[in-house]
């Protein structure tokens, strides 16, 4: 029987976020599997969002990834469909609740927006979700990456993004509730990863997995939020590991 992996993006991002490890888990890893892409609706309230990916996931003991907001997404998902699932897997993302400065941060974008319009996304944005010196070490990567990211804001449009800062702004926390399943849960996160509070995601599986052991955690060196783009081949050797085990 073919397994299956579903894949939710992450803000802005589209399919193009997961191509790259697709490839090399095609080339590396020529079995029966099938990978799904996801789209986060552009309406609707964050049940709604949950609810209606939540329909789309059909295939029992499938494998559900999220990255960064599809993290968040995927930890809920994983919270309604629980035996439905062989394995959560949460790339660049801590699905806790957003912080009082980045609520407030996301109000002063979307009110920006709204009285100027969107221009597309700024170049120091793109910095910050990669590795800080990504432009040293790999100057093509770097390009590289900023032109897919690029090209899935300019694809998905305002709209989308007003949705998506929207629609997470307001969330609870989730990682106590994903330490009483018996599903197990991956953290796959970059070591530079400026989004993520790598220290207090430690620190908070510490406190709760004393009476869990369903959660890893994975750092992948040298990489930053985008770690799709920035490190294919360790997620793609995780899905490796996933669909092997």
């Amino acid at each position: 029987m073919s397994k299956t992996i579903y894949f939710i993006p992450g803000t802005m991002c589209n399919q193009q976020l997961w191509l790259p490890a697709w490839q090399l888990l095609r080339q590396q890893y020529p079995q029966d599997y099938q990978l799904i892409p996801l789209v986060i609706p552009s309406s609707g309230s964050m049940d709604e969002v949950v609810s209606s990916l939540s329909g789309q996931v059909v295939d029992n003991e499938a494998i559900l990834v999220g990255f960064s907001l599809g993290g968040y997404i995927a930890s809920a998902i994983a919270l309604k469909l629980e035996n439905k699932l062989k394995h959560l897997l949460i790339v660049s993302n801590f699905p806790k609740n957003l912080p009082l400065t980045e609520i407030k941060q996301r109000k002063r974008t979307i009110d920006w927006i709204n009285q100027r319009g969107y221009f597309g996304i700024p170049n120091k944005r793109i910095d910050d979700l990669l590795h800080p010196n990504i432009k040293q070490f790999n100057p093509q990567c770097y390009q590289d990456i900023k032109q897919v990211i690029v090209a899935m804001d300019r694809e998905l449009g305002v709209d989308v993004l007003l949705h998506q800062l929207c629609v997470s702004m307001h969330r609870p926390n989730l990682l106590a509730l994903l330490t009483q399943l018996t599903l197990p849960v991956t953290f796959l996160v970059g070591d530079e990863d400026n989004l993520v509070d790598l220290v207090s995601l430690r620190q908070e599986l510490k406190q709760n997995l004393h009476s869990a052991n369903n959660i890893v955690l994975e750092e992948v060196t040298n990489t930053g939020h985008m770690l799709p783009l920035e490190s294919p081949q360790a997620l793609a050797t995780m899905l490796m590991y996933l669909l092997a085990s």
